[in-house]
């Protein structure tokens, strides 16, 4: 008798999620410019572990023909002039000039520009 509650009580959750999902829709990871520049800033720092390079490079980003030439870059880059060490990645000094100019190409062309105010 057990079992058949069991069984039914776990059937009736599927089902709730299915529903759930159905209507709501499903999670969707979408990388944007934000997501990028604060990676290569952990990059450039010696902060960003290996599992978080690889999520960004492998992933293509469909949505941003820039961001996704970006990632690209960084992939290209990466097979020359990165080494992982006690699981953070590094770059040689090369690869840190040229992961902070994409930076700046973030900075300057893919995220918005924010007036300052001075009182």
């Amino acid at each position: 008798m057990n079992f058949f509650i069991t069984l039914l009580l776990t059937f009736a959750l599927i089902l709730i999620a299915l529903l759930v999902f159905r209507y709501v829709g499903l999670p969707i990871y979408r990388v944007e410019a934000i997501n990028v520049k604060v990676l290569l800033e952990s990059v450039l720092e010696q902060q960003a572990t290996e599992a978080d390079w690889d999520v960004f490079i492998g992933m293509p980003i469909r949505h941003n023909p820039q961001l996704d030439e970006i990632r690209e870059q960084c992939a290209m880059l990466a097979e020359h002039d990165m080494t992982v060490s006690r699981g953070r990645v590094c770059f040689s000094a090369t690869g840190r000039a040229e992961l902070a100019e994409l930076l700046q190409r973030i900075n300057t062309d893919l995220l918005p520009h924010r007036e300052q105010h001075h009182d």
